[in-house]
């Protein structure tokens, strides 16, 4: 049997050179018009965006209290005129974030030319005399202010070592400053704790008073929370009998759980 061989000549049914060629160059200017069209369509969004449709036009800074628009201002560096989309939301956050008196903070635009900046501003819940003026303290125990005079809206903490203390410090003594900050804490979870001045020139022996002028022993600063607790507790009681009974001696909380009135003997 005779087998049947088949002869292959090589580009024998190949398309022609010409054809291969044509095919690449059409190609070759199939991606050079997208890169081209990408490009112009890049150049026209850039230049949309660059346009003076977003210029700012205003910039409004809502829940300002104590902080002035200027000082906010100036810290953010923003102005009328600025291209809204070279403004950068989080680098603004985190500069009107670092004021002293600001809590929270929020920067958005409003397209096509406007900047809203809300702010919650921080409070006072207690003032320290410092060289003659008196230093607010925020409730995370930061310094956010300073005054001239002591009116008796809030507690007054007594005892602090001289020392550089200025606004948008914490206090440096922290022995003294981490039991500053417990009652801080603790005052602006219960606003209606009764103190009116907290000593803490002993920090092994803390003393406070309440606004009807009674001295509490507190001890050092463990379990002080607890310590305050008791406090507001017996206050209430205290209120419902004779207050001169109780202003004429001392309440000693140094245990917690035992705590003790001492009167006075004349």
């Amino acid at each position: 049997m005779v087998e049947k061989t088949h002869s292959y000549s090589y580009g024998e049914h190949d398309p022609p050179v010409e054809n291969v060629e044509n095919k690449e160059r059409k190609s070759m200017k199939k991606k050079f018009v997208l890169i081209l069209l990408f490009l112009f369509s890049s150049l026209s969004m850039l230049l949309f965006l660059r346009s003076p449709y977003f210029t700012i036009q205003e910039i409004s800074i809502k829940g300002l209290d104590k902080v002035s628009s200027d000082e906010i201002r100036a810290v953010t560096g923003l102005r009328e005129g600025m291209n809204i989309w070279k403004i950068s939301s989080p680098e603004i956050r985190e500069r009107v974030a670092s004021m002293p008196r600001v809590a929270e903070v929020q920067v958005e635009r409003s397209l096509p030319g406007g900047i809203i900046i809300a702010i919650k501003e921080k409070y006072p819940v207690a003032m320290a005399p410092y060289h003659g003026s008196y230093l607010e303290l925020s409730s995370d125990g930061l310094i956010i202010g300073m005054n001239d005079a002591y009116k008796g809206e809030f507690p007054l903490i007594n005892g602090l070592s001289w020392g550089r203390m200025d606004v948008g410090m914490s206090i440096p003594d922290r022995s003294r400053g981490e039991i500053v900050e417990i009652f801080l804490e603790s005052l602006t979870n219960s606003p209606s704790l009764p103190l009116a001045e907290i000593n803490v020139n002993d920090p092994q022996q803390i003393i406070a008073y309440t606004w009807e002028g009674m001295e509490v022993w507190l001890g050092d600063k463990e379990d002080l929370p607890e310590k305050l607790e008791v406090l507001q507790q017996l206050h209430q009681y205290i209120l419902s009998e004779e207050e001169n009974k109780f202003q004429q001696g001392y309440l000693d909380i140094r245990a917690v759980e035992a705590p003790v009135f001492i009167p006075i003997t004349k």
